[in-house]
């Protein structure tokens, strides 16, 4: 079950997502994620390889950026620890 915190938006630029602390990426297309820290470091920071089709939640600091290479579908989404 997920709560929806925002609307699914294609991402291609570097975004925070609202604020967002856990992403849901469809991958339209084959591509490579990109979690950054806006400043400093990040325990979140990273990337990850996605196959067209493939569905992830991913977890991030709120204002860490998320970018992906190639169009993806994200949504913000509640997170419970």
């Amino acid at each position: 079950m997920l709560q929806l915190k925002g609307n699914s938006t294609d991402v291609t630029s570097a975004t925070n997502l609202g604020l967002a602390v856990a992403i849901r990426i469809r991958a339209t297309n084959a591509g490579t994620v990109t979690i950054a820290a806006a400043s400093g470091t990040s325990n979140y920071a990273g990337q990850l390889d996605l196959v067209a089709g493939e569905v992830v939640t991913v977890a991030k600091q709120p204002t860490d950026t998320i970018a992906c290479d190639a169009a993806m579908s994200c949504t913000a989404i509640g997170y419970h620890y």
